[in-house]
């Protein structure tokens, strides 16, 4: 993409001009996304979230820096980090979300590219998650905006200069960042295509009606078996953090059909299976299956 096309995706993103934000890391696709809305002629406020580790000082430094030097307003707030779990890299995603919510004056950009929505399906995939969460960042939810979704890291890039390397991003510990350094997307989805294609059958399993998924378990083969039972499992408990273990017991039990009901405990509940089916707790009225 040359650069006139990526300006023009930026001022198409406010035609009119109105005040916007971006979320401001001072790293280098904030920081090329900020260079390119000056570019484009928008001028934006730029949010940074201080999450208090050992190296944020000095990318609160730089973002303090990069601002000056262009001329924008900065706005910094801190991260309030919660118990969640989930690992730092999901606590930090949500203190960040949480820290920038309070910028109430427009939509607020996310220098988020084509390349983060690749690696955002994959990594997914690669949990051993179900269909049902093979789904990446959309281009807006509430305030957020995502304006180069389409671009590729690269070419956004060309507007980094004086961007802030954190050294978190390249830490293999993160899995994203293993994701990267280990090469593998270059080589399986270069152009992204299978992650469009996990996408969309995400959505697919997503909107299928109990109807669909009439089929029995213990008459599916194995690994389409314990697919759909994930899958059932994610429907029913959608809140639950069911490790790959108590699937593949469950997987196990329904390969085996049974006129008895077997039950599971999961999540403070119970999982029923009855006649190949799943059943949350032990209503038969409101059971919502998904395989």
């Amino acid at each position: 993409m040359d650069a006139a096309k990526a300006i023009e995706i930026v001022r198409a993103m406010t035609p009119d001009r109105a005040p916007f934000a971006i979320a401001f890391s001072a790293g280098f696709d904030s920081a090329a996304l900020a260079r390119l809305a000056l570019d484009a002629d928008r001028h934006p406020t730029l949010l940074h979230v201080d999450h208090q580790t050992e190296h944020s000082s000095l990318a609160r430094q730089r973002a303090a820096e990069i601002a000056d030097e262009l001329g924008l307003e900065l706005r910094v707030f801190e991260a309030r980090f919660d118990d969640l779990g989930g690992g730092f890299e999901a606590s930090a995603r949500r203190a960040r979300y949480q820290a920038l919510s309070a910028y109430r004056d427009g939509p607020i950009w996310l220098a988020q590219t084509r390349d983060d929505y690749i690696e955002t399906v994959w990594l997914r995939l690669l949990s051993g998650s179900s269909p049902i969460f093979w789904k990446t960042m959309p281009k807006t939810r509430a305030q957020f905006e995502r304006p180069v979704l389409g671009i590729r890291r690269a070419e956004l890039r060309k507007w980094s200069s004086g961007a802030y390397a954190d050294p978190m991003n390249d830490d293999p510990a993160f899995d994203r960042v293993w994701l990267r350094q280990s090469g593998a997307l270059a080589r399986l989805d270069p152009d992204g295509r299978l992650a469009d294609a996990l996408a969309n059958l995400g959505e697919r399993v997503r909107t299928l009606s109990p109807q669909d998924w009439d089929m029995p378990l213990h008459d599916l083969p194995p690994a389409i078996r314990q697919l759909c039972v994930r899958t059932q499992i994610a429907a029913l408990l959608p809140k639950a953090r069911v490790r790959t273990r108590f699937v593949r017991e469950v997987t196990e039990a329904a390969g085996r059909p049974s006129p008895k009901t077997r039950c599971f405990s999961v999540a403070k509940g119970s999982l029923y299976l009855r006649g190949g089916k799943l059943v949350l707790n032990s209503s038969v009225d409101d059971v919502r299956l998904r395989r």
